[in-house]
């Protein structure tokens, strides 16, 4: 059986809409839900920082600021 140009235009036309599937796929099912979560953390957490120590593993150093929003 010879591989005629046709052939290879149909396969790769086939294999191109199937990575375009797949990528939506992904995309759609890993996105970001921007929903707010309704958990009362208050009621199911406790946590109670009494020490504060810094232990530099890495060059790179990254800082997050956690605010206490009290209603």
């Amino acid at each position: 059986m010879n591989i005629t140009p046709t052939m290879v235009l149909v396969a790769l036309a086939i294999a191109i809409v199937c990575a375009i599937i797949s990528v939506i796929v992904v995309i759609r099912k890993y996105s970001m839900k921007h929903d707010p979560v309704d958990y009362p953390l208050d009621q199911f957490t406790k946590l109670n920082l009494e020490e504060q120590s810094d232990l530099f593993i890495r060059k790179e150093v990254t800082s997050r600021v956690i605010s206490e929003d009290k209603k």
